[in-house]
């Protein structure tokens, strides 16, 4: 019974093979945390929070090649600021400026196949921090 549970997952994960948008950008960490798929993530009042893996040590190379692997605590202001693109020029940014930036705790996330067709549509809330 546990291998056709298994396998009935699997079928039903692979019709979603391509991607998954709907996800929360944590500036200070550089990363994105997949708002359907996290089991870390989670709204501390007005805070988010996850527990990400990143890159704890880099090559000396000019490569930089990720040597180091680890999990560490991220955490990302619900209301914040980013930096966007103010006037272009031959397709390079010229000038930035800085804007409001609010993540809503309340996420739709859209399934798309591998080619690019919406298969789904769902909306989620992110849970609070216990």
């Amino acid at each position: 019974m546990k291998s056709l549970i298994a396998a009935l997952a699997l079928v039903s994960t692979s019709a979603f093979a391509g991607s998954v948008v709907g996800h929360i950008h944590f500036q200070s960490e550089s990363t994105w945390v997949n708002a359907y798929y996290s089991k870390t993530l989670c709204l501390d009042g007005d805070t988010f929070r996850a527990t990400i893996s990143k890159c704890l040590k880099w090559s000396n190379g000019d490569d930089r090649r990720c040597v180091k692997r680890g999990k560490v605590q991220a955490a990302q202001p619900q209301a914040s600021t980013r930096q966007r693109c103010a006037s272009y020029s031959d397709d390079s940014c010229t000038s930035y400026v800085t804007v409001p930036y609010f993540q809503s705790e309340n996420i739709t996330v859209k399934f798309y196949d591998n080619d690019d067709n919406l298969v789904k549509t769902e909306d989620i809330t992110v849970p609070s921090c216990n």
